[in-house]
Order: structure tokens, then sequence, then C-alpha cells
């Protein structure tokens, strides 16, 4: 037998089950699946920025037949802030202070929206889940003045749960 007919082989290594080595291709795959899931879960929707309640029952209200007003607490955490319209810019907002005169200028817009648009039917009040009974009262009575939305259906806006 020469050199070249002789193949020396080394011994087979044993792995040790504490040589160290940790397959994490699982961990990889679960983190994959919960960003996943928190992508698909996730709320994308800028437009959402009044907290509604989920309504109960009913049916939901297209808003571009609606005279609207926002109500939200504002981010100092107390009292409530009225805006007229969807828009909740600092021109849009009813100024704080006396609730009568809030009144009139709630019934004073919903007059001019109505006269403006007389395709609208009706008036909607999107208020936020933690906003006082006494607030959307007070709103209330501000469209009863108004002689315009007598004839017209009004909707407090609650959210449908998905």
């Amino acid at each position: 037998m020469s050199n070249s007919d002789t193949k020396l082989e080394l011994p087979k290594r044993k792995r040790h089950p504490d040589d160290g080595e940790l397959d994490i291709t699982p961990m990889i795959d679960v983190t994959f699946l919960l960003m996943a899931f928190f992508v698909v879960v996730s709320n994308m929707d800028p437009q959402a920025s009044v907290r509604l309640p989920v309504a109960s029952y009913g049916d939901s209200v297209p808003e571009k037949n609606c005279v609207t007003l926002v109500v939200v607490i504002p981010e100092t955490g107390t009292g409530f802030a009225i805006f007229k319209g969807r828009s909740m810019t600092e021109d849009a907002r009813i100024p704080d202070g006396d609730p009568e005169a809030q009144e009139i200028e709630v019934g004073d817009f919903v007059d001019n929206e109505f006269s403006r648009f007389p395709e609208k039917t009706a008036v909607l009040i999107k208020a936020e889940g933690d906003i006082a009974t006494r607030t959307v009262e007070l709103i209330k009575r501000g469209i009863a003045r108004s002689e315009l939305a007598k004839t017209r259906n009004l909707y407090v806006g609650v959210e449908e749960e998905r």
C-alpha cells in the first residue's frame, strides 16, 4: 500500500449540548409575526381626533349631509371646546365663557350653514366620550334657537364598533 492509497481520517468531534450554539430562527419568525400583527391592528387614521363612545344601536349618519359641531376636551384637561364644522382650528372655535353666548353662537352658525347649504338634512354633534351631558345639552339648546334646524334631524355622533 502506498501513501496515496491510504486516507487519514480525522476522528469526528462529538457535539455537546453546551457548545453555545443556539438556533434563533424561531425567535426571528416570532418577531416578524408580532410586527406584522401590530401593523395590521394599529389605527393609522389621522382623522380620528375625537374619542367617541361606541354605539350600542343605530345606523351611521352620512356626515356630508349634516351641519357638524365638534366638542372635545382641550389639552389642558379641563372644560370643553366647541368647534363649528369639522375643522378643529382656532378660528372655528366658539369662545369659552358665557353659556348663553355660546348657545347664541351655535344657533347662528346652524342657521348660517342651513342658509348656505339647504341640501343639508341634519345637525350632527360629535362629542368625545368624556364630555359631560350638560355640555351636549348646551349645544342642543343652541341648535333649538335656529329656526331652520327645527324641521331637521339632530344626531349625537358615536363611533360604530368594528
